[in-house]
């Protein structure tokens, strides 16, 4: 896992050392995901969906091939977190999730200039994420449990590889983007159960 991940950032590196034009951006948004977690008995499956919210924040390094083509490759830090609330027999249980994660993502990207120092952006590219906690805390009253869905009990997979798109505007150095990413490996190795995720992100940036 760790050596795909540095198979990247050193790509990335090279790429900025042969480059005559780069810019930094930097950035953060909001985030809403769907969860969803398929398990097959014999010939039947049943499936749950479960969202989550939260946020990211990081930057990216935007490389220019050719006119206004470029690869980004970057990083950034991702919170997502969720609540249910359970009605007890005489008693009221909370669940709250949390996932962090460090995600690399690298895009390709196109600009569509529209006017004077305004454009249109359109991207494109594999993510690479490494999960750094992922555990969920139960509570009836003053009893709690902690769950760490990474230790070999729960199977949970910290490293998972989405694809992801989107488009934004820019303004000058301010921009606006929407993007949309979908899980392409299963976030669990458990037999017979599959867990797919999508998510959308919405955020602003700054190049410098």
């Amino acid at each position: 896992m760790k050596k795909i991940i540095a198979i990247v950032l050193g790509a990335a590196a090279l790429l900025m050392g042969t480059q005559a034009y780069a810019q930094l951006s930097v950035g953060a948004g909001w985030l809403n995901s769907t969860e969803t977690t398929t398990v097959k008995a014999g010939n039947t499956s049943s499936s749950a969906a479960s969202n989550l919210n939260g946020f990211y924040a990081g930057a990216q390094y935007n490389i220019n091939i050719v006119s206004r083509l470029g690869v980004a490759p970057g990083v950034y830090f991702s919170g997502l977190f969720g609540k249910r609330t359970d009605d007890l027999w005489l008693a009221t249980g909370e669940k709250q999730f949390s996932e962090l994660s460090i995600n690399v993502p690298v895009n390709v990207n196109y600009t569509f200039p529209i006017g004077s120092d305004f454009n249109i952006i359109v991207y494109a590219g594999p993510i690479f994420q490494l999960g750094v906690s992922c555990k969920s805390t139960y509570s009836v009253g003053s009893a709690t449990n902690t769950t760490n869905y990474y230790d070999s009990d729960h199977h949970r997979n910290a490293f998972n590889i989405y694809l992801g798109g989107g488009a934004g505007i820019q303004a000058g150095a301010f921009q606006v983007l929407i993007g949309y990413d979908h899980s392409l490996t299963n976030l669990i190795t458990r037999d017979n159960t599959t867990i797919g995720r999508s998510q959308i992100k919405l955020g602003v940036g700054y190049a410098f």
